[in-house]
């Protein structure tokens, strides 16, 4: 499991090669959930945080500043990537696999948006995310500041999962928050683990904004019909046709690209350039280095977890995590 993640190695960030970009066409991902036919709560994104692999560093401010706007995705300006350009440093426990496998994920928006993950230049770059195999899988939502993690554990290690992971660091939340998810799929609450009801919040328009796009079964950001199950049976019915993708990890729906430049204004990908041109030098080691109870009649929730939690001191707040 080495070539996945070595934690004898010495911990320090580092960036992607252009040989593992090289390499990422030939990268193949070990285990296929949708066709093993696991279900969605053995999903290594299913998690401890808010919404399976949700983190935030403070969950009580970020819904507050939110509050008076709209978003599925971040729609204040200070929450979005400037340019489109996401910095980024990369654990140096990863193996030649799992940054191969990294290097796709990102190249799936190379291709396909106009994001682009970029190489940390500490001069120029005070805000970044960190890849580093944490304890599951897990990513803060939009620009946060400063170093912000997104753990990648070894069973994290797959093409999809990925990127979703990195979706969520754009700037998305799960397709099944929105306001209007009650039309397109039933929650089976009776199905739901015991403590794990919060998983399967629902934000109103000032939460989240839609993008103007329909509800989607097949975004890459949705969650499966096993979700946090307890019993083994469904928590997540569809009401409508078309759900035959609900919860894959596979790609990008239409409507996810769509999203995602949207939220970028733009309409296509940007024109190639070399993946780690002007790449900076690796970095010396870093040496600082809500559970609330469901409402009757599933009304909407309460916006603000009521407690934080902790994700092995390392760093700030941790709230519940909702599945990927």
């Amino acid at each position: 499991m080495k070539d996945v993640v070595d934690r004898d190695k010495e911990d320090f960030e580092t960036f992607l090669s252009d040989d593992d970009f090289n390499n990422a066409h030939a990268a193949e991902d070990r285990v296929d959930f949708l066709k093993l036919g696991i279900k969605v709560k053995d999903d290594p994104t299913m998690s401890k945080y808010m919404e399976g692999d949700i983190a935030m560093d403070d969950p009580k401010k970020f819904v507050e500043e939110n509050n008076q706007l709209g978003r599925n995705a971040i729609k204040q300006q200070y929450r979005r990537w400037p340019s489109a350009e996401i910095p980024y440093t990369l654990s140096n426990q990863y193996g030649n696999y799992a940054r191969s496998v990294i290097a796709k994920a990102m190249k799936e928006y190379h291709d396909k948006t106009c994001v682009r993950f970029v190489p940390r230049d500490e001069r120029r770059h005070q805000d970044y995310i960190y890849i580093h195999p944490d304890d599951g899988c897990y990513s803060l939502v939009g620009k946060t500041g400063g170093r912000q993690p997104v753990s990648l554990d070894s069973g994290c290690i797959q093409l999809g999962t990925i990127v979703h992971e990195l979706m969520h660091a754009v700037g998305f939340f799960h397709e099944q928050s929105r306001q209007d998810r009650d039309t397109y799929i039933e929650i089976v609450w009776r199905n739901v683990m015991n403590g794990a009801d919060d998983q399967f919040e629902k934000y109103n328009l000032n939460v989240i904004d839609h993008l103007n796009e329909p509800y989607d079964y097949a975004s890459i950001m949705h969650y499966g019909p096993y979700a946090f199950s307890g019993s083994g049976k469904k928590t997540i019915i569809p009401r409508k046709g078309g759900a035959e993708k609900m919860g894959q990890r596979i790609a990008f729906s239409d409507g996810d690209l769509r999203k995602i430049n949207r939220l970028y204004t733009c309409n296509a990908p940007k024109s190639n350039v070399v993946n780690n041109q002007h790449r900076p030098q690796p970095m010396p080691q870093n040496n600082q280095n809500h559970v609330q109870n469901r409402p009757p009649n599933n009304q909407m929730r309460p916006q603000v977890p009521q407690q934080p939690f902790v994700a092995n001191g390392r760093w700030g707040f941790r709230p519940m995590v909702f599945g990927k």
